[in-house]
């Protein structure tokens, strides 16, 4: 039996709980390919993971995402071959040195995208895909605020909407986050605070088409404030925690609408997803769409990347380099 190394969490708990093990390779099925991989990406979720929020799948090994190379395929695949590159945000156990999985799961990723930008663009890419493109629509000349602009998703998002034409303000947690909203093509960038609404309506005067939320938490609902006559609060993350109960008598003034989006419902087929991923990855092969670097990690060293995450200092996406 062949075995390969992996991050598992001894338990659930703080980032120490994460620890290496040697875990057995899985058997490749009829229609699943094997992947040695090269990057893993970091995200809140995998923190969940290690929390006990959401459930680990078998060897407790967190992770969802990642780049790297097929060496194996199953009898039934004929999408992949030995070779080739992919990238992936949905194979369970992504912090290892090899995964399975449906081969449905992994995209080819262009020649001209390097391994560490593919693995930093596709998952966070694929939600800001589906927020712009298929949540709520937007304009050109239309405004939308865009919450923790300078995380992972909040940068791409920015740029799918700019591309739409949308002028984009963006809200930052700290100062030295405002930099990389605004290289993202924000046009207004504001510090989070007690101002936060009487900051941004003096930005967007008219009000904002949508206000994209990954927040969450208690101060989620301030941005109905923010919004124009029918526009909308789009939610899609839980960072700080649930949503409170919403008196749906408020939407009343403005006509306004409040949706939380989650990613399987718009990717319920290989097919939609399959079409998400390949606009993302061919996006970031022209270089039209870029992921903001954060740090890497090796996968000895997850830990750190948690505690980094965790602390809100990051800027951009976090990487494991696994082989």
């Amino acid at each position: 039996m062949t075995m390969v190394q992996a991050m598992a969490a001894h338990g659930t708990g703080g980032p120490e709980v994460l620890g290496l093990v040697d875990v057995p390779s899985a058997a490749v099925g009829p229609a699943e390919v094997r992947v040695a991989v090269r990057f893993s990406g970091v995200n809140f979720w995998d923190v969940m993971q290690r929390r006990g929020v959401v459930p680990l799948g078998p060897g407790s090994v967190p992770g969802v995402e990642g780049v790297g190379e097929v060496i194996e395929v199953g009898p039934e695949v004929d999408s992949l071959r030995v070779g080739d590159r992919v990238a992936w945000s949905k194979v369970a156990g992504s912090y290892a040195q090899q995964v399975v999985g449906a081969a449905w799961m992994f995209v080819p990723v262009p020649t001209e995208l390097a391994d560490e930008d593919a693995a930093r663009v596709l998952m966070q890419g694929v939600t800001a895909q589906y927020l712009a493109e298929s949540t709520w629509t937007l304009e050109t000349g239309d405004s939308a605020v865009v919450m923790a602009a300078a995380g992972g998703v909040g940068t791409l998002l920015t740029q799918f909407l700019g591309a739409r034409g949308v002028r984009v303000v963006g809200v930052v947690s700290r100062d030295d986050k405002k930099a990389a909203a605004l290289e993202a093509g924000a046009a207004d960038v504001v510090v989070d605070s007690e101002r936060f609404v009487d900051d941004l309506r003096s930005i967007v005067h008219d009000g904002a088409g949508a206000v994209f939320d990954a927040n969450g938490g208690e101060s989620a609902l301030r941005g109905l404030e923010l919004l124009r006559t029918r526009g909308a609060l789009v939610l899609y993350g839980a960072a700080g925690g649930p949503v409170p109960p919403l008196d749906l008598g408020r939407l009343g003034d403005g006509s306004l609408y409040v949706t939380r989006a989650a990613g399987r419902d718009y990717a319920r087929t290989p097919e939609e997803w399959r079409s998400r991923a390949d606009d993302v990855l061919a996006r970031a092969g022209e270089g039209t769409l870029r992921a903001v670097a954060g740090g890497v990690w090796p996968l000895s060293e997850a830990a750190e990347a948690h505690r980094h995450l965790e602390s809100r200092a990051s800027v951009g996406k976090l990487l494991l380099a696994i082989s």
